[in-house]
């Protein structure tokens, strides 16, 4: 991972490393799960890169995502957050 260290982490250049490198990591993988877990987080790092391109783009208004998210875990009576959450094993109905 040359170069990690000198990428702010909130960057987008960092997001680019990451999905690449976690890409890697999934074809490199030695078991399915692992292949799963990267892939996906591959994805992750992909979606934040195309918030990022989005907001750059004018398409979508500079911290919109991260203001929806964290109003969702303010809100007291949600599934995503506030001590109403769901714990380890609960299911939705």
């Amino acid at each position: 991972m040359r170069g990690y260290n000198l990428l702010k982490h909130e960057s987008v250049e960092y997001y680019r490393l990451r999905e690449r490198n976690e890409c890697e990591a999934a074809l490199n993988a030695t078991c399915e799960q692992a292949r799963k877990a990267h892939a996906q987080l591959a994805q992750a790092y992909a979606r934040l890169v195309e918030l990022h391109e989005l907001e750059q783009l004018g398409a979508l208004p500079s911290g919109k995502v991260t203001s929806l998210s964290e109003a969702l875990h303010e809100r007291e009576e949600t599934v995503y957050g506030g001590t109403h959450a769901p714990g380890p094993g609960s299911r939705s109905r």
